[in-house]
């Protein structure tokens, strides 16, 4: 993973469980919340692998804005582009003699951007007398799968209509169904903690163009349609380890594993396996005298999906005076 600087202070803390007194404090991830005698300002104290430690004393006034926000949310929608032969180009019929070409192009593959990066694959079905539809589809998603053979990574899974995955080693002769679409799925990509960050492999599906007879006359036009939609969802506790990771660079390792094994060694609290909520709370701090000043910053916890309920309570207890109220969220025990 790249190192990248922060351009505003966001403390974040994994907080496992809420607890109530400094002595219950034991186990990593417990996390209190409490106000100074006085009620003005609040403070975190969290049990992580270097023990308790405190957050900034937050004065309540000072309070911006603060958001609960669920795992659901947060998860990532992979992409599924269901491609059809064009009703209107030969009846939805492939026309014999035609060759057909379906561009995939990637976005952001092996990039830092989609600008500075893209990667195309290519299926390729040449039409003859009598090929029906279906044909044409099992004939698309075979010269697809075996052109993405040689791929050190799965780009994308390339599927019929009945469900049926096609891959480098299907048979034609296995495939003997009735087919009435193509379609292509975004599949999850590589994740390593530190080194591979969890990003989408965005990709457009482009049908060319093909000649057909349009009454007296020869037509040029797309011989497909594509339509998107959105397929299975990643759960967030990937996005939430990154999100850890990257923080905790401002508290522990700084330069994040930079000469490794020379570096500062981190105990890292998400599990990438489970999802997870967050409260967010956003405030200034205001200096006095010949210190003052306005500096906003943000104190993120990422807590376990279904339990974040007893912490906005908790939270929006101590801060009444700052006319902020942490939203509550849907489900229970959320």
């Amino acid at each position: 993973m790249n190192i990248f600087s922060t351009n505003q202070v966001n403390q974040v803390y994994v907080a496992k469980a809420l607890k109530t007194s400094v002595d219950t404090l034991t186990a990593l991830g417990d996390i209190l919340v409490k106000a100074t005698p006085d009620k003005s300002s609040i403070y975190f104290q969290h049990k992580g692998a270097g023990g308790i430690t405190r957050s900034d004393l937050i004065d309540v006034r000072n309070i911006l804005y603060a958001k609960a926000t669920a795992a659901d949310s947060m998860a990532k929608k992979l992409q599924v582009a269901t491609v059809t032969l064009d009703a209107t180009v030969n009846g939805g019929n492939p026309v014999a003699g035609q060759d057909y070409v379906l561009r995939i192009a990637f976005d952001g593959y092996i990039g830092m951007s989609p600008e500075d990066s893209q990667y195309w694959k290519y299926g390729v079905v040449h039409a003859y007398s009598g090929m029906t539809a279906s044909d044409f589809y099992k004939q698309m998603a075979l010269s697809l799968a075996k052109n993405m053979s040689r791929e050190a990574v799965k780009l994308v899974g390339i599927y019929l209509s009945d469900g049926t995955e096609v891959t480098p080693n299907t048979k034609a002769t296995a495939l003997a169904g009735a087919y009435t679409n193509l379609v292509i799925k975004e599949v999850e990509q590589d994740w390593i903690l530190g080194t591979k960050q969890l990003k989408s492999l965005k990709f457009q599906v482009v049908p060319t163009e093909i000649q057909f007879k349009e009454g007296d006359f020869i037509s040029t036009g797309t011989w497909g349609t594509v339509a998107y939609s959105a397929g299975d969802k990643i759960k967030n506790g990937k996005l939430m380890a990154d999100y850890e990771y990257f923080h905790m660079g401002e508290r522990a390792d700084q330069y994040r594993m930079v000469s490794f094994p020379d570096y500062v060694p981190t105990t890292y609290l998400v599990d990438p396996t489970l999802e997870y909520d967050t409260i967010g709370i956003h405030y200034a701090f205001i200096d006095s005298n010949e210190g003052a000043q306005r500096s906003e910053k943000d104190i993120t916890l990422i807590i376990p999906a279904g339990s974040t309920a007893a912490f906005v309570t908790a939270i929006n207890t101590l801060i009444t005076a700052s006319g902020v109220t942490i939203n509550t969220l849907a489900g229970a025990g959320a």
